[in-house]
């Protein structure tokens, strides 16, 4: 074979290799990108998973919690009075304008118009924590009713709510300290009983069952406004009902019954939505959006509706994650619970 015929044949070979090589690294770009964007689709879906988990778990809790109800708190002399009396020192600020629905008896779960809004961003209730069973010493058997106090708020996270972001915002869970029913006690007419079972509630000694609760040192009459004698009453350590506070407290509040409170998405990487959030989020779905002062609703909307003895709670709740890489994941749950509001 003569050299020009053998450069031209090794020619041909060095061209069909540079192809071959493109070809090659255009099919690797091909898979490499498929699989990027494989992947960023399987972490959006795991994003959304997790929304919804997070955003059912908190709903289930409210479902629980709600099933035991023995009154509702609403925007009403009532609810506020009973509101202020809530310590939050310390704890998570509430977001400014966050308030309580307007418990209506006489509608049913709607949309707000501007002239008639009901829908709140709070949620306050009272529930039977449980029922305490004591034996005196003379042999008689008593039931005393035991309360906590809820309520869900929400606050900022960060910076908060900002204009072109769907971000900034937690939900937090106050639960009480046990409050004694104070018509339970005063239905117990023997003095000696009753100082007992007081006794009983103030250190959470064992009851009839053998089972310890936390102590107690609050009797409160529910459906009465504090201002009221006898609506909030302190258990003395000589087993009696005092008209002022008895356990070193300044004056009557209401404390949480553990430490310090987080939210409920703290840490987790998810953050209530925002008025900002885009209005397929479906932000404001019940109330009338107002961006003035802290903004309301944003993703948590709250209606209190129909009788006392059947009362319906609406609990809208719209949660996204926090991670900025790709499109946020959101959540978008509402459920209608049936309360006791007594």
């Amino acid at each position: 074979m003569s050299n020009r015929n053998r450069s031209r044949q090794d020619g041909s070979t060095i061209v069909e290799l540079v192809i071959v090589a493109g070809l090659l690294g255009m099919l690797i770009y091909s898979l490499a990108t498929l699989s990027m964007h494989g992947g960023d689709a399987q972490q959006y879906a795991n994003r959304i998973n997790r929304a919804t988990e997070l955003t059912q778990e908190i709903i289930d809790e409210v479902r629980g919690e709600l099933v035991s109800s023995v009154r509702l708190f609403g925007d009403d002399a009532e609810g506020e009075a009973n509101l202020a009396l809530v310590d939050l020192d310390g704890q998570p600020p509430r977001l400014a304008g966050t308030r309580l629905p307007t418990i209506r008896s006489d509608l049913s779960i709607r949309a707000d118009t501007a002239d008639d809004e009901i829908t709140g961003n709070s949620l306050f209730f009272a529930r039977l924590a449980w029922s305490a069973h004591f034996e005196a010493t003379s042999g008689d058997s008593y039931l005393v009713d035991v309360y906590r106090w809820n309520y869900y708020y929400l606050t900022t996270e960060g910076v908060g709510p900002t204009p072109g972001s769907s971000i900034g915002l937690n939900l937090v869970r106050f639960e009480s300290e046990p409050l004694v029913s104070a018509e339970s006690i005063d239905r117990i007419t023997d003095t000696s009983d009753r100082a007992q079972v007081l006794l009983h509630l103030r250190a959470g000694t064992p009851d009839a069952t053998g089972v310890s609760r936390d102590r107690s040192y609050v009797a409160w009459r529910r459906g009465v406004l504090p201002s009221v004698a006898g609506t909030l009453r302190g258990i003395t350590a000589a087993g009696a009902l005092s008209s002022a506070p008895t356990d070193g407290r300044g004056g009557w509040s209401i404390l949480p019954s553990g430490g310090v409170l987080r939210g409920l998405l703290s840490f987790r990487y998810h953050s209530v939505v925002t008025n900002f959030g885009p209005a397929s989020q479906g932000v404001s779905r019940y109330s009338v959006m107002n961006q003035a002062g802290g903004g309301f609703p944003h993703g948590f909307e709250v209606q209190i509706v129909g009788p006392s003895n059947g009362r319906q709670t609406l609990f809208h709740l719209l949660v996204t994650s926090t991670n900025s890489r790709g499109q946020r994941a959101w959540s978008d749950a509402q459920v209608v619970i049936d309360a006791r509001d007594l």
